[in-house]
């Protein structure tokens, strides 16, 4: 999924008032999310907050089959910042979920580098 194509569909998905800027903010949150918890230590490398100079193609971090990702994300800040708080706790049910599953296909079919400290107990091997 592209960076123009998260925020369209989420603008067809629900009217808003939010700002494109802050739009790519919220993108650029959840990216860096990702990145730093499960592409970086499987040997992605690292992240380049987006802002108004990145280009609406920039591929965004989430495998495509999780693309929905995105909308369910920003649907979640405009519940939380418009203090709708029973659709903001059903938007995080729902966001909280399918990043869950997105971070276990990744674990199942990204191996860790061997760059990754793994710590067991109180030992990192």
């Amino acid at each position: 999924m592209t960076l123009i194509k998260a925020i369209e569909d989420f603008d067809s998905s629900r009217s808003n008032n939010v700002s494109y800027a802050q739009k790519v903010r919220w993108i650029s949150e959840l990216d860096a999310k990702i990145n730093d918890e499960y592409l970086l230590p499987r040997g992605g490398t690292e992240f380049t907050p987006y802002s108004l100079e990145t280009g609406g193609d920039t591929r965004l971090k989430a495998p495509e089959a999780f693309s929905e990702i995105y909308a369910l994300y920003l649907n979640m800040k405009l519940d939380y910042f418009n203090g709708e708080i029973t659709r903001f706790n059903n938007s995080a049910v729902l966001f909280n979920r399918l990043y869950k599953e997105m971070g276990d296909a990744i674990n199942r079919h990204t191996a860790v580098s061997v760059k990754t400290k793994i710590k067991a107990g109180d030992l990192y091997v």
